[in-house]
């Protein structure tokens, strides 16, 4: 059953040019034909007409950002992300101070970054998004609105929003010297900002763990802790 995870209306602005959104992962199924959101950020329940997300569109990983003049920028990759046995890391890296258009939107899949995309629109230079740091928009994890509309199913953890801040994936995780796998780095050095967040770090608590206490709620279904965790993966049946 998929939960809807909120965060209503945000009480400042944050920085809109630059942010950092990390998070682990694991799909329990592949959608060849629909979306399942990881992170969305919108206006629509006041009114307004700004969103953002972070979601897979027919098992690709995609980005879209529509704001204010009717910007649209978006992101979509060639790659397929079908495997359902594995947590995947994802890093969505803004930074639109960037001078080379393909460096203000960068994604980043177990340390690697993404270079393949079937369609891409960058924002211009010190262009802002309407991603999370909109004064009144309201965050979701796991869905795209305050429903359950295109909804993940699956596992996330250790989910990480740092407003002003460009990461690279290295700050979440590393490359195991023995198995040459990416593993999670569980205490990350990171600095949050205005309207930075961490959650579901320790189970499955959704109260910030930064201290930002900016904190979500359940709006529907029920999260159920796995011992199934980026550092302890189990076999799916």
């Amino acid at each position: 059953m998929a939960t809807l995870v909120q965060r209503l209306g945000l009480s400042s602005t944050g920085n809109r040019a630059t942010w950092t959104f990390s998070a682990w992962i694991k799909r329990s199924r592949s959608v060849s034909s629909g979306s399942e959101f990881i992170f969305s950020s919108n206006t629509e329940r006041t009114g307004g007409g700004q969103y953002s997300s972070i979601y897979f569109e027919n098992d690709t990983l995609s980005y879209y950002d529509y704001y204010s003049g009717g910007k649209q920028k978006y992101l979509h990759t060639n790659r397929k992300f079908r495997d359902i046995n594995a947590w995947y890391h994802i890093v969505v890296r803004h930074d639109t101070t960037q001078a080379t258009a393909s460096d203000r939107i960068r994604f980043y899949v177990n340390g690697v970054q993404e270079t393949s995309f079937s369609s891409s629109s960058y924002p211009s230079q010190n262009d802002n998004s309407s991603f999370v740091n909109w004064s009144g928009a309201d965050n979701f994890v796991g869905t795209q609105t305050n429903n359950l509309s295109d909804a993940f199913l699956g596992s996330m953890s250790h989910v990480y929003l740092c407003d002003g801040q460009s990461y690279a994936p290295t700050v979440f995780g590393s490359t195991d010297s023995t198995t040459g796998e990416w593993k999670i780095n569980t205490s990350p050095s990171i600095t949050m900002g205005t309207n930075g967040f961490t959650i579901l770090k320790d189970g499955n608590t959704v109260t910030d763990q930064s201290s930002n206490s900016n904190d979500f709620s359940i709006g529907g279904g029920t999260l159920t802790k796995t011992e199934d965790c980026p550092s302890n993966v189990f076999a799916t049946w």
